[in-house]
């Protein structure tokens, strides 16, 4: 049986400070956030709820380490509500808070299924990427496995969601382009995926046709390298969310589950780890017989180009938003390769089981040995 689903509810707002009294924020209320994102709009002081600033725990993408400070902190008091303003680390971070006092994440980990919620979570997400806002799954990079990993409960979803282009305009550009390509996998991905069903599929299209509408205007505009502002930026936001309530109901799959181990170990923003691996992946999908034709009429019609070609077309618009790497330039080898390979198949099959063919850890070492 499949199934569709929306779980938070998910409000457009103008400007931060009207946000904070919709919510009428107080002292059993906490903020999680970055400095560098809420300061340009308010003083934080001002509030009259509590702060936690990520980046006094966690510098780079989500650990477990860190995940297990951020926990410990949260038991200082009775909160009831926790506010996540950021992109994908706060965002992540924030969903295991929810789970009340005393807890771990190797605790969450194992248990969460079973785990009551103890607090609301309201999402306000600063990027053009993650889509996590409007889903249950968080991920960390668990140290000594030496690879990243999701968790997905139930009580990880977000009670509200609030979108509000304002607070993501001050978005380096390098943030919008490679959180706005990981938004455009997670599209492409949850529409290939075996549990896709027809109403996942309208989300996975809205995004993929507005965020490479969105690069074609950037680069018809000659605004490459420039973060988009007012209406188009707030397009690039819905669209993010739009493909992750995609991906929330139908998976990604192996271009991620690829991705995780790159990220893990040399420290890449995940939209760009996602991108080295993306056309590779590709390219073995159609190696293997793959059928790939809806998919190449949808990106065909929105490039526009012949569908036989739209892969290859939507790769080089991709490189002129972000020019790509190889495998090699990032320190990987052959043994690299191989080891990365057999990590994807241990540790990943919550994303290799949405793959739209199987593929083997051979396939999936000759997909990286061919991007180096």
């Amino acid at each position: 049986m499949k199934t569709f689903s929306i779980q938070p509810t998910i409000n457009l707002t103008n400007s931060l400070s009207t946000f904070f009294k919709e919510l009428a924020v107080g002292k059993t209320d906490v903020l999680l956030t970055n400095k560098y994102i809420i300061t340009p709009h308010l003083n934080p002081a001002d509030l009259p709820l509590d702060v936690i600033y990520l980046e006094d725990y966690l510098q780079g993408e989500p650990t477990d380490a860190a995940a297990d400070k951020l926990l410990t902190k949260v038991t200082e008091k009775n909160y009831q509500r926790i506010i996540a303003i950021g992109g994908g680390s706060v965002i992540d971070n924030a969903k295991l808070l929810v789970y009340g006092s005393g807890k771990t994440i190797a605790e969450i980990a194992a248990t969460g299924q079973q785990l009551p919620k103890k607090r609301q979570l309201i999402i306000v997400p600063t990027t053009t990427g993650t889509g996590s806002e409007v889903t249950n799954v968080a991920v960390f990079n668990f140290l000594e496995k030496g690879t990243k990993a999701g968790l997905a409960y139930p009580a990880m979803f977000a009670d509200q969601v609030y979108l509000i282009a304002d607070l993501a305009k001050t978005m380096p550009y390098k943030v919008f382009a490679t959180s706005s390509i990981d938004a455009l996998v997670h599209a492409i991905e949850s529409y290939l995926s075996p549990k896709a069903t027809s109403f996942s599929k309208i989300f996975s299209v809205a995004a993929m046709k507005t965020i490479i509408q969105g690069y074609l205007q950037i680069i018809l505009a000659d605004q490459v390298g420039q973060t988009p502002q007012g209406q188009q930026l707030q397009k690039f936001l819905e669209a993010s969310t739009m493909a992750g309530v995609a991906f929330g109901n139908a998976g990604c799959g192996p271009v991620h589950a690829l991705a995780y181990p790159i990220g893990a170990t040399y420290h890449i923003a995940h939209g760009q780890s996602n991108y080295l691996v993306f056309n590779g992946t590709f390219n073995k999908y159609q190696e293997l017989g793959t059928d790939l034709s809806q998919l190449n009429h949808i990106l065909a019609e929105v490039l526009p180009v012949e569908p036989t070609s739209a892969l290859t077309e939507l790769n080089k618009l991709i490189n002129h938003i972000l020019p790509n790497q190889s495998l090699s330039e990032i320190g990987m080898d052959q043994k690299t390769c191989q080891e990365f390979a057999a990590s994807v198949i241990a540790n990943q099959q919550r994303l290799m089981v949405n793959s739209p063919i199987k593929l083997t850890e051979t396939d999936v070492a000759d997909i990286y040995q061919k991007l180096l």
